[in-house]
């Protein structure tokens, strides 16, 4: 018997996983046969999540490259962030991938078992224990059920009495050069493209590493896998404004990657013996899709309440789990991610000139308020826990006064309503 199982080597998976092995008897169940390639970026604020006695994030495999640029692209304009205006880096690029790798390295490392192409299909409870069964005609227990599946196993997910979160189609590549070349083609490390053409639910990025870069999209409602995989290859080859950016680069249409990316948080992460992590509870950022930061946080206040209760040989009930609850709540959900909401309501719309107007604006903004750049750039590295949100409606009301006459007027209550967010 296991003291915990995990289901699924993503993010949160493995970063819990290498976390509570040093506390715990582990079995890391993970459906596919390998680790997806991945580059994303990784903000300063990321790092308190990271054991840097274990992982070091100056490590030029797992981090190949500081995040100095950001650019907020409009076709016709650009705004950037460029830290050397302030200081410090934004950040680093990671390799998602490698970083994992090293992280169940570690794991195994302290004893934790893992199983590749293994799929979890059912689970039982009784209560004393969590039993798990897979597709390879095996049964394993436990005393604790943890499940960082990302967006891929929300049937399992209700089956066990848990809500799921708002789930679209999301699209992603890398595209391959030198590192001269991609130096050569990019003045950013980090693109982030409102076009409600391409879609009206979220944006087109490059997040850009030395020899790959990562690029996609959110799809919009209803599109089908088929048709968003025609859509980036459309991009790629015909999209004119980003051409200069893809000189001498490669990619491989038969590689692109589809899946559901899932956002809004559930209402409840804990239950009796169970706890969720990560995007599978829809913890992802409702207008950047960034996942990185909430997994390891999930895993870091998942692990944190899960070792005094094994130490203290704890029945693990819906009382003694309810304070990773509100770990998440007090660190990300009632601070950090008002932010995302907001912005979601404001940028995203089914009316695409108003999207349009909006971003154009806030293009323009960027470009002209040095005070809103550095608080861009203050938010990529202040600590989550101490995000303030009084900036964000500052800056909303900066945008505000900066649209056209006409445009304040249509634009008031949907700009009233974001500010309700907070």
């Amino acid at each position: 018997m296991f003291d915990v199982i995990i289901i699924g080597a993503g993010i949160s998976g493995s970063s819990f996983a290498q976390k509570i092995s040093k506390h715990a008897k582990v079995l890391l169940i993970e459906a596919d046969d390998k680790i997806n390639v991945r580059t994303n970026v990784f903000p300063e604020h990321n790092r308190l999540f990271l054991n840097e006695n274990e992982i070091n994030i100056e490590n030029r495999e797992l981090f190949p490259c500081d995040h100095i640029k950001t650019l907020y692209f409009d076709k016709n304009d650009k705004g950037y962030i460029n830290s050397k205006d302030f200081g410090d880096p934004l950040g680093k690029i990671v390799y998602t991938d490698r970083l994992i790798k090293e992280l169940l390295r570690i794991y195994e490392e302290n004893g934790g078992i893992i199983h590749f192409n293994e799929k979890v299909t059912r689970v039982s409870k009784t209560p004393n224990k969590i039993e798990v069964s897979t597709n390879k005609n095996e049964t394993y227990s436990a005393k604790v059920l943890v499940l960082a599946t990302g967006s891929r196993a929300f049937e399992l997910q209700q089956s066990l009495g848990f809500e799921i979160p708002d789930s679209y189609l999301g699209i992603y590549t890398h595209l391959y050069g030198t590192e001269d070349q991609i130096k050569e083609n990019f003045d950013f490390d980090y693109m982030f493209h409102i076009n409600p053409n391409i879609s009206k639910d979220g944006p087109f990025f490059f997040n850009v590493g030395k020899e790959r870069v990562l690029t996609g999209f959110l799809g919009q409602k209803k599109e089908t896998e088929a048709q968003i995989v025609d859509k980036l290859d459309r991009i790629l080859q015909n999209y004119p404004y980003i051409q200069s950016y893809l000189k001498n680069l490669t990619w491989d249409k038969s590689s692109f990657i589809t899946g559901k990316i899932s956002k809004h948080p559930i209402s409840k992460f804990s239950k009796d013996r169970i706890l969720i992590l990560g995007e599978a509870a829809g913890l992802v950022t409702a207008f950047f899709y960034e996942g990185l930061l909430s997994g390891l946080v999930s895993a870091e206040i998942a692990a944190n309440n899960l070792k005094p209760l094994f130490e203290n040989e704890s029945t693990f009930n819906d009382t003694e789990l309810r304070s990773y609850d509100q770990g998440l709540r007090r660190t990300i959900l009632d601070n950090y991610y008002k932010n995302g909401a907001a912005c979601e309501y404001l940028f995203y719309d089914e009316n695409s000139a108003i999207i349009k107007t909006i971003w154009e604006t806030y293009i323009k903004l960027i470009k002209e308020n040095r005070t809103l750049r550095k608080q861009i750039w203050e938010a990529y590295r202040m600590p989550i826990e101490k995000y303030d949100t009084s900036r964000d409606k500052w800056a909303g009301e900066q945008l505000f006064k900066k649209l056209p006459t006409l445009s304040k007027l249509t634009l008031s209550p949907k700009f009233l309503k974001a500010l309700m967010k907070f």
